[in-house]
């Protein structure tokens, strides 16, 4: 039977420990967002336990966050918005509304059938605010290799974060990038006007986006912590 480790249990962490004929002892995240702990078998128990608490810093900050697509939204349930978790507050009324206060998101819904609609109604009003922000921001800060400020469309999508069309010189942004946080909408942001220079993924075109967006590689692949269909 497998042992527990208490500092993985404290912080959340979902784990599992396979013991085989490994080289080496490695952890890395699963698909599932599960840690691996791989352990060779001549390794003990009391020196993997202090492994992990030597890198648990580590852990945590690659913990990946994808939550799955609400099914059904409930009271209590956890929310996403703009990387933080907020608390889903159902309250029953003839007002239809979603407040944002404190820790919260409050849905003010007659019944359960408009808590859908109101939530996605919610999200694309706070994805114009935002998205607009960072969009005029990033594009202020580029403005010398850029000729003409692009148009934004805000839609779901389910392979990409984000797209450019040169020709119609706009760009799209995912809607769920209102679920991440600012650093990588801005990321996102970033990369599609830098499509406007070079409509290509070459070295030329990550020079660039490295001289706005700081360790553009970590940021992608941050981003990949993230369910791209959540709502």
């Amino acid at each position: 039977m497998n042992y527990r480790i208490q500092i993985l249990d404290d912080n959340n962490i979902p784990y599992v420990i396979i013991k085989k004929t490994y080289k080496r002892v490695s952890v890395k995240y699963n698909s599932n967002c599960v840690l691996e702990i791989r352990q060779p078998i001549y390794f003990p128990d009391v020196e993997m336990i202090k492994f992990i608490e030597k890198h648990i810093d580590w852990i945590i900050v690659h913990k990946p966050v994808k939550p799955m697509p609400h099914e059904k939204y409930v009271d209590g349930d956890s929310y996403l918005l703009l990387g933080k978790e907020y608390v889903l507050k159902i309250v029953y009324s003839n007002h239809q509304e979603v407040i944002l206060f404190n820790n919260q998101i409050i849905v003010h819904t007659a019944n359960d059938k408009n808590i859908e609609k109101l939530l996605d109604k919610f999200r694309y009003e706070q994805a114009e605010i935002v998205f607009n922000e960072i969009l005029y921001n990033c594009f202020k800060s580029m403005d010398k290799h850029l000729v003409k400020y692009p148009t934004l469309t805000i839609k779901s999508a389910k392979s990409r974060w984000g797209c450019c069309y040169i020709k119609e010189n706009r760009i799209m942004l995912n809607i769920s990038l209102i679920h991440v946080p600012l650093t990588l909408i801005e990321y996102v942001v970033c990369h599609e006007l830098v499509h406007f220079v070079y409509p290509n993924h070459s070295k030329d075109f990550h020079d660039l986006l490295s001289m706005y967006v700081r360790d553009e590689k970590k940021k992608r692949n941050e981003l990949k912590f993230y369910n791209i269909m959540y709502k």
